[in-house]
């Protein structure tokens, strides 16, 4: 949903514990103009989007329609020295620094060569040529994971030399500059922890003896991969692979999901990684519509975390959420309707939305309480009985819970609904495919934004959702507090 807020809504200058010196640079405005060649090679393209990498769901997207003679335009703020952006689809790795103005050219014919032109023009068609054009490199490594470590780590340091003789050849043909050079080998070095950690994460889970590995040593050589102010697009996927690494071992201890004070006390003492795991953990509860997390740390969050791009991203996130939670007209339309937000009467190309549009429909004028979940999932199961005391604490009449399962056997699922004894007055139980095929029912839950199980979606009796994610589940003691204000 992070796209759509920022389509919508004005960049906001935010307050912070770090002066606004420390950004003046980096919040220098980046312009990309493009030109699309041979549109008529790809007819079904409307728009492009352009994405801004941050952790895992908080990505930044800029979605603009391509004109009729075949411009487009994107502005944002980099808010570091050097970082790659991806136009999706057509450019993985554009190089951009604050102020740059440069001017894209993708030849539909030629998808795989995009031409840069303007400021860094040189830099950018290098590293196009590393990353894609070129195919020097080699992003995703074919290890299987069910090898044991010696043979493992012969085959890992294997693909790990492949890649750094095809970086070496890139490096003699086109002698780039030194921060290319940086750019390119921190690329494959954070390919490498990514994959490494993510075996041991795997094994740890298997329960399986990883200890022919010095966890401190690795902290201490991937935190050297934190530094600097290159920042390339994986940084924040290795950042939740070795949080994953650090949570684990705390929740197999206490049984119990870990919180944000034992992933701080289990931290590795390095201070950039550091920055960005703190920055990981506040930016996932952002993600379900968490507020109070943000504004119960920001003082530590700023005492913490300095680096601009992880500090400013974050409260530029929080900013958003909170306007959303004020006034969720524009999000939810955009949800449920699309491209069509001004216009949500008119259902033009929303066909696949039909069966949410029949529960509005269904139980018009009182507050609707969504619940997807899945058979498979202990956390949605343990959310059943709370789902069943809400329940009773409204009519019919006022309020109605609408459950529907997303996954699983459906025999599994009718078996759970009577053990479990959902089918009662006021709670309508439904399963995937007696509402929709399979297809269209994944592209009501993309455009849900519904990331994981459960995931929950409260509506006014408008028929405006409101409040959605995990921070509405059914044992949140706020979540009746915001279907009281509803009433």
């Amino acid at each position: 949903m992070k796209q759509l807020l920022l389509l919508l809504l004005p960049f906001l200058c935010l307050c912070c514990n770090s002066s606004d010196k420390e950004y003046e640079d980096y919040s220098k405005e980046v312009l990309i103009t493009g030109k699309i060649l041979n549109r008529d090679f790809y007819p079904q393209e409307k728009d492009l989007t352009l994405i801004v990498p941050f952790f895992r769901d908080q990505e930044t997207k800029y979605v603009v329609p391509i004109a009729e003679d075949g411009s487009f335009s994107f502005h944002f703020s980099p808010y570091a020295k050097l970082r790659n952006v991806q136009i999706n689809k057509f450019a993985d790795h554009i190089l951009v620094s604050p102020g740059d103005s440069l001017h894209v050219e993708i030849d539909f014919k030629n998808i795989l060569n995009p031409k840069i032109f303007g400021d860094a023009e040189k830099r950018n068609q290098e590293t196009n040529t590393f990353v894609q054009s070129g195919r020097y490199y080699i992003e995703h490594y074919s290890i299987r994971g069910d090898l044991e470590p010696e043979a493992f780590d012969a085959e890992l340091q294997q693909e790990y030399q492949l890649r750094q003789e095809r970086r070496q050849e890139f490096l003699e043909k086109y002698k780039p500059d030194e921060e290319i050079q940086q750019y390119t080998n921190k690329l494959l070095e954070i390919d490498y922890y990514c994959t490494l950690i993510s075996y041991l994460n795997n094994r740890s889970w298997q329960n399986k003896d990883i200890s022919r590995y010095n966890k401190q040593e690795i902290f201490v050589k991937t935190d050297s991969l934190f530094e600097g102010e290159i920042i390339p697009s994986n940084i924040f996927k290795l950042t939740e692979i070795v949080n994953s690494f650090i949570s684990y071992p705390i929740y197999k201890m206490k049984k119990e999901k870990t919180n944000l004070d034992d992933i701080i006390a289990a931290y590795p003492t390095g201070k950039n990684i550091r920055q960005y795991l703190y920055a990981a953990s506040i930016s996932q509860s952002l993600i379900s519509n968490d507020t109070t997390l943000f504004s119960s740390r920001q003082k530590q969050l700023d005492s913490i975390v300095h680096i601009p791009v992880l500090n400013r991203e974050l409260h530029l996130a929080y900013q958003n959420k909170k306007d959303f939670l004020k006034n969720p007209r524009t999000v939810s339309n955009y949800m449920l309707y699309g491209n069509y937000s001004d216009m949500p009467n008119s259902k033009i190309d929303t066909d696949f939305m039909k069966p949410i549009y029949e529960i509005l429909d269904k139980y018009k004028g009182k507050v609707i309480y969504l619940d997807f979940w899945t058979t498979s999932c202990p956390p949605c199961l343990k959310e059943m009985e709370p789902l069943k005391k809400l329940r009773k604490e409204y009519s019919p009449g006022d309020v109605v819970i609408v459950s529907i399962c997303a996954g699983g056997p459906k025999k599994t699922w009718e078996d759970l609904v009577k053990r479990l004894d959902l089918q009662q007055p006021g709670i309508d139980c439904l399963y995937q495919t007696d509402i929709s095929d399979e297809n269209s029912f994944y592209k009501i839950l993309n455009r849900l934004e519904l990331k994981g199980y459960p995931h929950y979606l409260l509506l006014n009796r408008e028929g405006i959702i409101v409040d959605y994610g995990t921070v509405v589940r059914p044992s949140d003691p706020r979540t009746k507090q915001k279907i009281n204000s509803l009433l």
